[in-house]
């Protein structure tokens, strides 16, 4: 049956944890360019990304979990902090950056919990951002 739970958290992954070290180690401008990049990004794309993502959720009964990994990013982007030494910066300024990268730490904090549930296109406008900001590949 679609919409069932499924016992899944998609929220305390090993994935999710590294994506969440890795944050902690950023600096100012890989959120500012993070930021870039998702607004470079047209806003057709990102509902078409965002109906996929509600669509796996409806379709593998993950739509709370999906809520749950949204709440977590967001958390962690107004969070006052990043784990020092890694951040030397005006305390103001740095939440509001954070902050400010709040969207694009979301999108790409659901392309890595959703993964291989996604298809790829859907998956390339989510985690497209934190890519070119950090360098990373998958």
């Amino acid at each position: 049956m679609l919409g069932r739970p499924t016992g899944i958290s998609l929220r305390d992954t090993e994935e999710l944890a590294v994506f969440f070290e890795r944050l902690d180690h950023l600096i100012e401008e890989q959120f500012l360019g993070m930021r870039a990049a998702w607004h470079a990004t047209s806003r057709e794309a990102h509902e078409e990304a965002w109906a996929a993502v509600r669509a796996v959720g409806v379709r593998d009964g993950l739509t709370k979990e999906i809520d749950r990994v949204r709440t977590k990013a967001l958390g962690w982007a107004s969070r006052g902090s990043n784990s020092i030494p890694y951040r030397l910066n005006n305390d103001d300024t740095w939440l509001k950056i954070k902050i400010e990268a709040g969207e694009p730490i979301v999108d790409a904090a659901l392309a890595i919990a959703l993964g291989s549930r996604l298809d790829e296109a859907t998956r390339e406008v989510l985690i497209g951002p934190w890519l070119r900001a950090t360098d990373a590949t998958e």
